[in-house]
């Protein structure tokens, strides 16, 4: 090739890599400086990624709980670069900053400034990169920060309401109480019951939180109480800066409870425990309803079948099945004594079957309810082939040591996986000496007091009690294909074990899925409660007694309608009046019982019932 034609092509081709680099000059045209590409301060502690972090902005106020500083660096040559934090005061003094951590290129570095050494006033600080080569990057603006490093010094006193000594006061009612703090910068109040507070971050992270209006220094609450003898209250006050003051550790008194007595029962011959059914104790049975969006609804009855409704939990119950009646165990905890109060069980959409202790006002305790092991009959799926599970109170009647008066629980469950039929069973309750069901073995799983079969894949049992008033409770079950009600009354034979005999028609036709969606009976769901004295030893002992409605003493039923706006709903009005309507949006009957049938139906709910709740229990 002629030379001249090489010194041409040596002007237009582009250098190589290699060429570029070893050029002369090249190395100050490729950056090599190390870079700060992120930074931040936060109070007590740093994690990755965690929610709990607590920034200090620029020109921010924190609290005496320490400082760490993060920055993410980079090196375009690699390797491990070093951050170099400055913290000042204010008037530009230095401040120890230690455990200052290099990281890779990429990475993020921390270092900390000891709460010892960031007393009250203003600071600043900034933080530049440093390579393996010794060059350094510029540093960051400096950020601006204050300290206040002066928890409240009192502790929070705690009174009632209008500021007197705190007294004893009878479980299952409210009481309000007044926390105080003289500190004049104060955020607000942190509090727990029967729980110490936590320590999280942020502070009160888990607790109950009271924000406090600027320049406040008391604040009031109403706490529910649910345990006798007493409960523990804990709170802290917080000022501004995030800084607390000692915790206070108060005990409420509380007396027993006081217990609606069933028809004929009073303190001396009946049982200390809420009415069947009952979940608040104020004498009248009571429904819980899961929400389409998991949460669940707690509806007090009012004893003419009409419910007032509240939320008592936001998730976790799409899909459950729940069964209420009996007292298993104490609201506070395994340890605890059963107190009374009725308890909810719950098959969740995880397949698992829970306890949850109520405190006798409808709310079920998450943080103590207890999982309950399912029979290895059941295989693999356990609880996963149940359909149904009720309370049904002490069904079997047992006399035998270890079952007496004992809670039972009944379940309609799939013979196998791919539930080709489904049988009923009820597991006998479980009982201690003095009366009270065993916590750690609540019932008998191993001998089932009574198997009825495999025909009940197709039938929804509506409720179990006593309907032809023989003193044996029976079961009202649907069938979902030919929309029937049959009432299977119950029996004791005479070597005392639980059984069903023939069933009977109780409402023919009409009750299909389709046209009554959600069907449950909790029993007998009308009457009174009367004030009453019993003497005793010369003391007069003041009751509560329930007294069934005259003429009404069967189970009631309660039903939806479908949401279709051309669907015409008959019922009767309170007066005894025929009269129909339409539900858009579905509808609540209620059907008072009888021997044979139920009678006309009640609107009670008129709007919302096809939408609000998937099932009753």
């Amino acid at each position: 090739m002629p030379r001249a034609l090489i010194a041409v092509l040596t002007l237009i081709l582009p250098l190589t890599a290699a060429d570029l680099l070893s050029a002369p000059g090249a190395s100050a045209a490729t950056p090599t400086k190390p870079e700060v590409t992120s930074s931040g301060a936060f109070e007590g502690n740093w994690v990755p990624s965690a929610e709990g972090n607590k920034a200090v902005p620029c020109n921010g106020l924190m609290g005496n709980g320490g400082l760490v500083l993060t920055a993410g660096l980079r090196d375009n040559d690699g390797g491990t670069v070093t951050p170099r934090f400055v913290v000042t005061t204010a008037a530009g003094a230095a401040v120890p900053v230690s455990d200052v951590t290099p990281v890779p290129s990429g990475g993020t570095a921390t270092a900390k400034v000891l709460a010892r050494n960031l007393p009250t006033g203003g600071y600043k600080w900034k933080v530049r990169a440093k390579d393996q080569e010794g060059a350094y990057s510029a540093y960051t603006a400096a950020c601006a920060f204050s300290v206040d490093a002066d928890a409240p010094a009192e502790p929070v006193t705690v009174t009632k309401e209008d500021g007197s000594d705190l007294t004893t006061q009878p479980v299952r009612t409210k009481m309000r109480l007044k926390f105080k703090n003289p500190a004049t910068d104060l955020a607000g109040f942190c509090w727990s019951m029967d729980h110490p507070l936590s320590v999280s971050s942020p502070p009160c992270g888990g607790n109950n939180w009271i924000p406090l209006a600027n320049g406040a220094t008391e604040a009031t609450l109403e706490v529910n109480l649910t345990v006798s003898p007493r409960h523990t209250l804990a709170v802290r006050a917080f000022d501004k800066a995030g800084n607390g003051s000692t915790t206070t550790d108060i005990s409420l008194a509380t007396s027993p409870a006081s217990f609606v007595y069933a028809a004929g029962q009073t303190p001396l011959n009946g049982t200390r425990t809420d009415l069947l059914g009952d979940l608040n104790g104020d004498g009248f049975v009571d429904l819980l309803g899961p929400e389409a969006d998991g949460g669940l609804r707690f509806y007090a009855g009012n004893g003419a079948g009409r419910v007032r409704s509240r939320v008592v939990a936001e998730s976790g119950w799409k899909g459950a099945l729940i069964a209420h009646g009996g007292d298993f165990v104490g609201f506070t905890g395994s340890s605890a004594a059963p107190d009374g109060f009725e308890d909810v069980m719950a098959r969740l959409s995880d397949n698992k079957l829970y306890v949850y202790p109520g405190n006798g006002q409808g709310d079920p305790s998450y943080a103590t309810r207890r999982e309950l092991a399912p029979p290895a009959g059941l295989g693999s799926a356990g609880w996963g082939r149940l359909q149904q599970i009720l309370a049904p109170g002490d069904l079997d009647q047992r006399t035998d040591d270890g079952f007496r008066k004992g809670n039972d629980l009944a379940v309609v469950e799939c013979v196998d996986d791919a539930c080709s039929a489904a049988r009923l069973r009820v597991y006998s309750g479980r009982t201690l000496s003095d009366g009270s069901a065993d916590q750690t073995k609540p019932f008998d799983f191993k001998s089932p007091a009574f198997t009825g079969g495999t025909s009940w894949k197709s039938y929804t049992i509506l409720g179990i009690g006593d309907q032809n008033g023989d003193g044996v409770k029976d079961i009202l079950a649907r069938n979902k294909l030919d929309g029937k009600l049959y009432l299977y009354p119950g029996r004791i034979a005479a070597d005392g074990t639980f059984g069903l005999a023939p069933r009977a028609t109780y409402a023919a036709g009409g009750w299909q899925p389709g046209v009554r969606p959600v069907i449950v009976s909790r029993g007998n769901a009308q009457g009174t409660v009367v004030s009453k004295t019993i003497t005793s030893d010369g003391q007069v002992i003041p009751y509560k007694q329930f007294q069934p409605k005259a003429g009404d003493q069967q189970g009631d039923l309660w039903a939806t309608t479908p949401a279709d706006p051309e669907l015409v709903v008959n019922y009767v009005t309170s007066g005894g009046r025929a009269a129909t309507t339409t539900c858009p949006t579905g509808c609540l009957l209620f059907y008072p019982g009888g021997l044979t049938g139920f009678r006309a139906p009640l609107l009670v709910g008129a709007s919302g019932w096809a939408t609000s709740v998937t099932n009753l229990f």
